[in-house]
């Protein structure tokens, strides 16, 4: 299992672990993240050591409406219990315990994918084949049960075997975030450099947004590099939103042109572009890989780069781009916060919002750190609930960089091919889809919804909407 370790001993004091969770013993702790925490421990009846991952303790009591936290909870667990497939981390059980949440999950003693993407190996092409089969096929079995992963990427791919793999985390990506970490309030899930665009807008998902993440890895594996590189979260906005990524028989010309057409489909922005299930995207796999001639030669061991170490304490957090309030939040939003709090401990408010926004990677964890900062209750309770109206209300980084995705120009075009369709509401409904479009796609796509006769929807769409490779 992948976790981040911890160094604070007040955060190690608040995950002692208890004796036992229902029948099953606890062993110890495995890792800790900023939200969850893994558990060792062993089931008695069957004689197996399994995986047990709970909420941090802190991070529950900060959680006002625990009851429904727990019913969310256990409606995934039980969601994620119906993945029963070889290449998925499977879920045992899941145990309610001193108003704690416990999954009970197979216990893998594996490195992750994320140890080979970083050690620079490219893997052999029948073998990225065979990783790419395996990923997909784990999630189309889930996304066939209705379970969304929202967070695949190769930290969350377990290697136990020489040349197989096995996805964890099914079911547990969203309760780790449920009223817990809303970034900017968007409500995006996910890790920044995997996430799809429609997780960046906090739109609902499906499972076409875990065949994006799957794509980037893919993408990963064929070239060692990211499709969309970046050092910051605006950087990755704009090129996720605005730039192709190079194509990959330019990192590797000895691969052939078919390649290329598999990482369009799979990249496109638009998820109406994309293949629509994992199904669809083995067949696209294979068949552009039968179509790159490969000399024979032996798979690498998996397990062998799993266990080296990650080259640098430092890149973790910029690869992954796990990046603070100060990053994400709006300017706007960061003064808001500092106004407010300066009604209850003064100016030195500036100081201390500065300060605990560069430490804070999610809203609730900086609003906690600032609310401890004022005394009195009543005073700090005040301030978090206008803390929350101003942090709902932010879109930060993705606010500015959906207003400049759709150029006047293409607003006033459709503005005039919708006009005669729709009457006069054709200029209000093109401004205000053209604010959360992930792309020209998109945004004709969305105002098209308005057009109610079939055949002039379809003629305004084949008119303006601008195919995959355009």
């Amino acid at each position: 299992m992948s976790a981040e370790n911890s160094d604070n001993p007040a955060a190690a004091q608040s995950d002692a672990a208890p004796e036992h969770v229902g029948k099953y013993r606890i062993d110890g702790i495995i890792g800790r993240g900023a939200i969850g925490v893994i558990y060792k421990g062993f089931d008695p009846q069957i004689c197996r050591p399994v995986a047990i991952k709970s909420l941090r303790k802190e991070v529950l009591a900060e959680v006002q409406d625990q009851a429904a936290l727990l019913a969310r909870f256990a409606s995934e667990a039980r969601s994620a219990g119906r993945c029963q497939h070889p290449n998925i981390v499977t879920v045992f059980d899941y145990v309610e315990q001193d108003h704690s949440p416990y999954i009970i999950m197979e216990f893998v003693e594996a490195g992750t994918l994320e140890n080979v993407t970083r050690s620079g190996t490219l893997l052999p092409l029948p073998q990225v084949c065979e990783v790419m089969v395996q990923l997909l096929s784990a999630l189309g079995h889930a996304h066939e049960n209705s379970v969304i992963h929202r967070d695949v990427k190769p930290a969350n791919i377990l290697c136990p075997a020489a040349t197989s793999i096995k996805v964890t985390d099914f079911g547990v990506a969203r309760f780790e975030n449920l009223s817990l970490t809303r970034d900017g309030g968007g409500g995006a899930v996910g890790t920044p450099n995997y996430m799809s665009p429609e997780q960046f807008l906090g739109r609902e998902v499906d499972g076409r947004s875990d065949l994006f993440a799957a794509a980037i890895i893919l993408y990963q594996l064929l070239t060692g590099a990211k499709p969309f590189p970046a050092n910051d979260i605006p950087s990755l906005m704009h090129k996720l939103l605005n730039e192709d990524p190079v194509p990959v028989t330019q990192l590797r010309p000895e691969l052939q042109p078919e390649i290329d057409a598999l990482m369009r489909k799979a990249l496109a922005r638009n998820p109406t572009d994309r293949f629509a299930n994992a199904e669809a995207f083995i067949s696209g796999l294979e068949a552009s890989f039968n179509a790159t001639p490969s000399a024979p030669v032996a798979r690498v061991d998996l397990t062998g780069l799993a266990v080296r170490p990650a080259q640098g304490a430092n890149e973790t957090s910029r690869s992954d781009l796990s990046q603070t309030m100060a990053d994400r939040l709006a300017p706007a939003t960061l003064q808001g916060l500092e106004s407010t709090l300066a009604r209850e401990i003064g100016p030195i408010a500036r100081v201390v919002v500065s300060r605990e926004a560069k430490s804070a990677t999610d809203p609730d964890k900086l609003v906690s750190q600032l609310a401890s900062q004022i005394p009195g209750e009543t005073q700090a309770e005040r301030f978090r609930k206008a803390a929350q109206a101003w942090l709902e209300t932010d879109r930060g980084v993705t606010g500015a960089q959906m207003s400049a995705i759709i150029s006047d120009a293409e607003r006033h075009k459709a503005a005039e091919a919708l006009l005669p369709l729709i009457g006069p509401m054709a200029r209000l409904i093109v401004d205000r889809e053209a604010k959360s479009a992930i792309g020209i796609a998109d945004f004709y796509d969305h105002i098209a919804r308005r057009i109610t006769n079939d055949a002039d929807r379809e003629k305004f769409l084949s008119a303006n909407r601008p195919k995959l490779n355009d």
